[in-house]
């Protein structure tokens, strides 16, 4: 499906704000218009009504990890991988050097990085026990 655009003018922009921008959608791999129309639709969603944006972003990365699993299994399947703006902005089997990596390039900031694979693995933790006194 077609993806309706138009053209936006914005006269009067800071310099600084521009030239961010642009180095951010540098530094993100994606293009200015992208970036901009990212950022004002997460802002149009928010509504002003004092959402965080980084939680906002950290649920959006998992909402769109939880869509696309089927399609990260096959192509990232034993790998841990770094969900950035709705895409796979790193992945390797080490978390470690991943993380390290990632906070290189994107700063520190909430950045999912769940561990792909095919199916859940359960998670055993054993109640405590009390000692007969």
């Amino acid at each position: 499906m077609a993806r309706e655009s138009t053209t936006l003018y914005l006269r009067g922009m800071p310099t600084r704000v521009v030239r961010g921008a642009k180095a951010a959608a540098a530094h993100q791999g994606t293009t200015l218009a992208s970036l901009v129309a990212h950022a004002l639709e997460r802002a149009l969603q928010a509504g002003g009504a004092g959402v965080d944006p980084v939680e906002d972003d950290f649920a959006l990365d998992m909402e769109w990890y939880a869509k696309n699993r089927t399609r990260l299994v096959r192509q990232y399947d034993g790998e841990y991988v770094a969900v950035l703006d709705a895409r796979v902005a790193d992945h390797g089997r080490d978390f470690e050097a991943l993380a390290a990596r990632v906070f290189k390039r994107a700063g520190v900031r909430s950045v999912f990085m769940p561990r792909v694979q095919a199916g859940e693995r359960p998670v055993r933790v054993r109640s405590p026990r009390r000692g007969s006194a």
